[in-house]
């Protein structure tokens, strides 16, 4: 496992990566198609494109959507978005032609809109992309 001495405790210097800022990556069909969407009803902001990367900012997280030349869409939650007022922001995506997921195994902790309560409190509603990247936006209980 790359060389790694999982029996030896944690290097107590630097930590390389600990003020980084997360990168998120995401496959897409087509790149217009793909900023219609996160740009044009998210209200995500292009960072930059060309002809290998539509790059988008929400927050201080940059999001790298990328056409491979095989789209696998995975079963489960690929990306998400943590939000105040979730409620809000599914009536807002709703108006705007998103459908939220409604799972049968969640029973009566998730709403007829889609919002799921966790036992902990905190709060997820999942729809999908033009491509069905399954996406999701939650409210943590602080």
């Amino acid at each position: 496992m790359l060389g790694l001495n999982l029996t030896k405790p944690a290097p107590t210097g630097p930590r390389p990566l600990s003020d980084a800022t997360p990168m998120g990556f995401l496959a897409v069909s087509d790149f217009e198609q793909a900023r219609a969407f996160y740009e044009g009803v998210l209200g995500l902001t292009v960072f930059s494109q060309d002809e290998y990367a539509l790059v988008l900012r929400s927050g201080s997280t940059l999001i790298r959507l990328t056409k491979p030349p095989q789209l696998y869409v995975a079963p489960y939650t690929v990306f998400g978005f943590q939000v105040t007022r979730i409620e809000d922001k599914v009536f807002a995506l709703t108006a705007l032609d998103i459908k939220f997921e409604l799972y049968d195994w969640l029973g009566e902790a998730q709403t007829a809109h889609g919002i799921w309560t966790a036992p902990s409190g905190d709060k997820v509603a999942w729809f999908k992309d033009p491509d069905g990247n399954l996406l999701s936006i939650s409210e943590h209980k602080v």
